[in-house]
């Protein structure tokens, strides 16, 4: 089993163990009464340009919440394994599942211009974590699949300057190596978004919160989703609690 599968398998089982625990309960507090969207963790999708340490912020947030975190590796491998995915949509219930297949179809149908079975098999992917809740999704359009969910929509921008100066020092790039990498690397995201959803990746109505970390820490910009998601209603316990201790630059 590939390291890949074993980050999959840990989070289908935390799934699992999660649900039971909600169906326990429900039986406990009133029998057949229906989930409440508020009593599921959200899921939060990070979209970031190139060199403004997203995918780092992606970590933290995800270890501050308590969620897993689906990055492009992992998602790209569980869309390309059947097996897994099949194991990953597995785990949802079967009104979820029949809900699921319904939600591609209509999506599909609509806001998604090209079908192909990449398309269709991430589709399933970012819904099913959405059924789910609790999973911090880096990257591959998982905001413009879930528009129309509970989902909270990150955007994380800085200024050129920084985004250079970032990948130098962390990086070990020269300037001209990380001025064409943020290039070539800006400009596939916004492909692929314009490609699969007509859509701008830079249009700010496009997600909830744009955060700028030219002008914030990664340790503020933590307690900026952490308070954006409390203030739309999720309680401290469905986010994680506030565990930080020390600051990060």
């Amino acid at each position: 089993m590939s390291d890949i599968h074993r980050i999959v398998n840990k989070q289908v089982n935390r799934w699992n163990v999660e649900r039971e625990i909600l169906d326990r309960r429900h039986i406990e507090e009133e029998a057949g009464r229906a989930v409440r969207p508020s009593e599921q963790r959200p899921v939060v999708t990070i979209s970031r340009q190139r060199g403004c340490r997203g995918k780092e912020l992606g970590k933290i947030v995800s270890h501050e919440l308590r969620y897993g975190l689906f990055d492009r590796e992992i998602i790209e491998y569980i869309a390309e394994h059947a097996s897994v995915r099949r194991e990953v949509i597995e785990s949802l219930d079967e009104k979820d599942r029949s809900d699921l297949e319904l939600w591609i179809d209509g999506i599909l149908s609509g806001r998604i211009v090209d079908h192909d079975d990449y398309i269709r098999n991430l589709s399933k992917l970012v819904k099913t974590t959405a059924l789910q809740g609790g999973v911090v999704i880096l990257g591959r359009g998982a905001n413009y699949f879930l528009s129309q969910t509970s989902a909270y929509r990150v955007r994380i921008i800085a200024p050129l300057s920084k985004r250079i100066e970032n990948l130098i020092s962390q990086e070990g790039m020269t300037e001209k190596q990380a001025r064409d990498e943020i290039e070539r690397v800006d400009r596939n995201r916004a492909e692929f978004v314009k490609r699969y959803f007509q859509k701008d990746i830079d249009d700010s109505l496009a997600y909830d919160i744009t955060i700028n970390l030219g002008s914030h820490s990664l340790d503020g910009a933590v307690k900026i989703i952490l308070s954006a998601l409390r203030a739309k209603g999720w309680t401290v316990a469905q986010t994680g609690g506030d565990k930080r201790g020390t600051s990060r630059k």
